[in-house]
């Protein structure tokens, strides 16, 4: 089983990579944030927000934004395309309550991106871009009072023309699951963005941004409200006491309404009309919750699957409202501090909606010490904590020491 215990020793990060020209392949475990959103002070993206570990996969796209032939500049495209294997089976074995319904492990993993660019040297730029990931494959079991019903498990297939069905998302073929033939193979979570930023001429910059979350076609046609992240960053262009500022605030709560109605589900059905709602953002029929390790793949403001005291491996806050505060900037040269707030309110999900709703009040204070005469050296110190019911009452210290560069020992 799963039991790391306090000595465990886990590798974070290990990759290789190679590139030509603007195109680049990679292989293995590396930290990757959304590109929307400011990675140091925001609550983080709505599809990979970086909140857990990283997924092992193989990589290949364009390293960064290229200029669309025949457009003088003016228009410029990056993509990328990934597929990888959730690693985390030992994790759910442990953590999973063997009382409550199913648990599937061997997932394979999906992402790929695609955004476009106005010039780059002008004022004023816009970008608009898509992303899309998902889990595939794997095996299904459920357990009854703690038995496997061997009857009722399920392995979703993963032949080579299953990674084209990833990619271009169809229906499952007979050796699907029944949902996987009746709607789409695997769990597909997606995003629509676009943002827009001004640039002085002392070099400071306003930008405005979104990211419209869709958990299937009702979301993705925009049926899901006001649902998705908004926000405003500030940046001084210099390192003084406010060099950066992000402002934002979350919207879960629609889901493309409360009902969930396919007359195609059923035989001879009495209302033949249509409702694509309940959308119940991060679970899935097949799957557990989008996350790995525990942690959310997605936004951090959702409540990751970790807490669930009941080992239920799925989300039970997805439907939230929150509002989220990161600033950061220098007291001196050589001395940076960040401070991060986040205010929450949960109603539960769609099918297991909370009697009352719960809050959470989120906090980080965070100074770093970089002197100039130990170059690659930094000294941090950090204090955070929760307040409300989401959480509860709890609060930490942590002291960091690192390195970046070459470490060398001598002459």
């Amino acid at each position: 089983t799963y039991n790391p215990g306090v000595s465990s020793f886990l590798i974070q990060q290990a990759y290789i990579g190679m590139k030509y020209r603007m195109i680049f392949i990679s292989a293995g475990c590396r930290e990757l944030t959304d590109e929307v959103v400011n990675f140091e002070l925001s609550s983080g993206g709505l599809v990979w927000s970086g909140n857990t570990r990283p997924i092992p996969q193989v990589r290949a796209g364009f390293i960064d934004f290229v200029d669309i032939p025949f457009t003088k500049g003016w228009v410029q495209i990056k993509g990328e395309l990934a597929y990888g294997k959730f690693m985390d089976n030992d994790f759910l074995r442990d953590h999973y309550n063997y009382y409550n319904q199913y648990i599937t492990t061997d997932a394979l993993y999906h992402h790929k991106s695609i955004s476009f660019r106005s010039n780059p040297d002008k004022p004023f730029v816009v970008t608009i871009g898509a992303e899309l990931a998902a889990q595939f494959g794997g095996t299904k079991r459920y357990y009854k009072e703690g038995v496997l019903i061997d009857s009722l498990t399920m392995k979703s297939p993963t032949r080579l023309k299953d990674f084209f069905k990833i990619l271009f998302p169809s229906s499952g073929d007979g050796q699907s699951n029944k949902g996987d033939q009746a709607y789409y193979y695997g769990n597909h979570v997606g995003q629509w963005n676009l943002s827009a930023e001004y640039r002085f001429k002392n070099n400071s910059s306003v930008r405005g941004y979104f990211e419209w979350y869709y958990d299937d076609a009702s979301g993705m046609g925009k049926f899901n409200g006001w649902d998705g992240l908004w926000g405003l960053e500030y940046k001084s262009g210099k390192k003084n006491w406010l060099s950066n500022v992000v402002l934002e605030y979350l919207d879960m709560t629609n889901q493309s309404g409360p009902l969930n109605w396919c007359p195609s589900d059923y035989n001879d059905p009495k209302l033949d009309i249509e409702a694509t709602g309940a959308d119940d953002y991060y679970n899935n029929y097949f799957y557990n919750g989008w996350a790995h390790y525990g942690l959310s793949n997605g936004t951090a403001m959702a409540k990751s699957l970790l807490y669930n005291t009941d080992g239920y491996m799925r989300y039970k806050h997805n439907r939230i409202r929150g509002v989220h505060l990161g600033a950061s900037g220098y007291i001196a040269p050589e001395w940076k501090y960040k401070i991060l707030a986040s205010y929450r309110t949960s109603w539960g999900t769609t099918f297991l909606p909370l009697a009352d709703t719960q809050h959470d009040m989120s906090g980080l204070i965070e100074c770093v010490y970089s002197p100039i005469k130990l170059s690659g050296w930094s000294f941090s110190a950090s204090l955070a904590g929760d307040w409300g019911e989401l959480y509860g009452d709890k609060w930490g210290v942590a002291i960091g020491i690192r390195k970046s560069g070459i470490l060398t020992i001598g002459k």
